[in-house]
């Protein structure tokens, strides 16, 4: 049913006249006499009596007349409802991250944020960076942080926080006796990757190919889906791997694994915020985005 013929019979209804409705609805007679007639040709039934100085309800007229009502209610509601989002930090907020983001970094800003809007709840979901740049583009998260910059896409995006990928030894490894190693010392050993889909291991290779390394030459002894479990396994000495610095502060300090320089190779990275500029309508959404701007900017 057309709204707006909805309003018309309900205007209708209240005055008791089509001038009337006419006048306050800034309509000709003849518009408002021609809504009420496809009104009650969709619907099947008359809803009016009219006669020459009185409009009367028949009995689904009545019926009909009760849900105008109810539409009325619940458009002002969600009219208060939409000021209150649009004015007040309040509600859920939809957040997809990749692996490192979501266990390192997406916490901490969360932590922070909650505790200046506590009214607000957020919900963090984790993906590999490829998935959650295509989750925000298609608009079922409306907030993600990725170690990629998404191209060609209509997403905005800004630096939210660095990183370095360091090599790290099980402590009886022979390199965890070194105080640094070769690029091509490496072509023998026993690599753990992450899986293909992974930022992380997307940026390794890019980085490694630009000091003329092709990583993707290599044969893995293991390959996994998440940046834990690559650390857990080089803990276990099933293997040496290049990880992301953030992820193994616990395990360095406990000495459970060492992290071996190697030579000429500095492999820093950036991971990003991104989002869809014009889903900007919520106050929630627009005080995240300028929070974590401000975080980025401070270095915090």
């Amino acid at each position: 049913m057309n709204l707006d013929y909805l309003k018309t019979y309900s205007m209708v209804v209240e005055l008791g006249s089509f001038s009337e409705a006419a006048r306050r609805l800034s309509l000709s007679q003849p518009a408002v006499s021609f809504q009420i007639q496809r009104l009650e040709s969709e619907l099947g039934v008359r809803l009016l009596d009219r006669k020459e100085k009185a409009v009367s309800m028949t009995e689904v007229g009545k019926r009909l007349f009760r849900f105008t009502g109810v539409i009325k209610q619940e458009e002002t509601k969600f009219m208060n409802d939409l000021d209150q989002i649009r004015n007040e930090v309040v509600g859920d907020l939809a957040i997809v991250a990749s692996t490192i983001p979501s266990e390192f970094i997406v916490p901490p800003l969360l932590g922070e944020f909650k505790h200046l809007y506590p009214s607000t709840r957020p919900s963090v979901t984790m993906f590999d960076s490829y998935t959650a740049i295509a989750r925000v583009q298609e608009g079922a998260y409306e907030v993600g942080f990725c170690g990629i910059i998404p191209e060609g896409l209509e997403l905005e995006s800004f630096k939210i926080a660095e990183d370095e990928i360091v090599l790290v030894v099980f402590l009886e490894h022979p390199f965890a006796r070194r105080e640094n190693i070769s690029l091509k010392e490496l072509e023998k050993e026993p690599l753990i990757f992450r899986n293909r889909t992974s930022g992380t291991q997307g940026s390794l290779e890019a980085m490694l190919l630009d000091k003329g390394y092709d990583l993707r030459r290599c044969s893995p002894t293991l390959v996994l889906g998440s940046t834990q479990a690559i650390v857990s396994a080089v803990e276990a000495g099933i293997g040496i791997a290049f990880v992301s610095n953030l992820a193994i502060k616990k395990s360095l300090a406990l000495g459970m694994v060492k992290v071996v320089p190697v030579d000429e190779l500095n492999l820093k990275r950036s991971f990003y915020c991104i989002y869809r500029k014009e889903r900007l309508i919520s106050r929630l959404l627009q005080e995240f985005i300028a929070f974590c701007q401000a975080r980025a900017s401070s270095g915090k």
